[in-house]
């Protein structure tokens, strides 16, 4: 009878310490799951270099969940509970946050499509804000403000550019371009109505206005839009850019490479949307 007792005393022992175990695996890939959301390029860079630490937590936390079922200890409840909550961030992540860091012509198409209108009113709006003589590029990330960078004409005759901390700078900015804080606050949630992240606009070259569509990594998608039909020239030179896939004569689809990744489209992938796109 002893002997029987010890042995179950083991067991549970052995027991516990897989669910410790697989607690600590659920931190693991918690964590991992949450960067991923928060930066999918960073978070797949640090889990490649993490391997050796994602890759058994994976296969403890599965062992673990599986012996969690029995619900033997408290250990094991919690062990299902933390399990339950992975399952559920990372069915989370997979369909509300992976389809929001990818991008392709076939995207932005559809994305354009649906809010095109909404892209114009915003563009008009931009150069109807903006002062003489002045530029802008304004992003978000949220509601947060994270790039600001003006531009205007000095005395002298050249432009002064200015790309100071957007937050702690936003006012005096603001001040240079001609930004009241209402028409700072319609641009933010234009932009955040249209599902993009930032926009640049000029009153000193207003015939396009850029809206940055999508990161991803550390490349950028963004529509160029004009504010009337392309001439020969613009059409020729966007035909000639490998990081120009035109889609009609009035929008242009701009890949902006990262630090590191492709340098623009395919000429593959291009040719494919032109004869898709067809835009003139």
């Amino acid at each position: 009878m002893y002997d029987s007792d010890n042995k179950q005393g083991k067991s549970l022992s052995r027991a516990k310490i897989i669910m410790i175990l697989g607690i600590v695996a659920s931190i693991v890939l918690m964590a991992d799951i949450l960067l991923l959301w928060h930066d999918g390029f960073v978070g797949i860079m640090l889990s490649a270099y993490l391997f050796w630490l994602i890759i058994p937590s994976f296969i403890v936390f599965l062992i673990a969940f599986v012996k969690s079922f029995k619900r033997q200890t408290g250990w094991h409840k919690a062990m299902l509970g933390c399990g339950l909550v992975v399952f559920f961030v990372f069915f989370a992540y997979a369909l509300f946050r992976v389809p929001q860091q990818r991008c392709n012509p076939d995207i932005m198409a559809k994305h354009y499509e649906k809010h095109k209108t909404e892209m114009v009113e915003l563009c008009e709006y931009m150069q109807s804000a903006l002062a003489d003589s002045t530029a802008v590029t304004l992003g978000f990330d949220g509601n947060e403000l994270n790039l600001f960078q003006v531009s205007a004409a000095g005395s002298d005759g050249y432009n002064k550019f200015w790309n100071e901390n957007a937050c702690s700078k936003r006012d005096s900015l603001m001040t240079v371009v001609g930004l009241t804080e209402e028409e700072f606050e319609n641009i933010r949630n234009q932009l955040k109505t249209i599902g993009c992240i930032a926009i640049e606009a000029s009153r000193t070259n207003p015939k396009s206005t850029t809206i940055h569509f999508r990161e991803v990594g550390f490349a950028v998608y963004c529509y160029i839009l004009y504010d009337r039909p392309m001439n020969n020239d613009e059409k020729e030179q966007a035909l000639n850019d490998d990081t120009l896939i035109p889609y009609n004569d009035h929008t242009l689809f701009w890949f902006i490479r990262g630090a590191v990744g492709a340098d623009a489209f395919s000429k593959e992938a291009k040719e494919h949307y032109l004869e898709k796109f067809q835009p003139w």
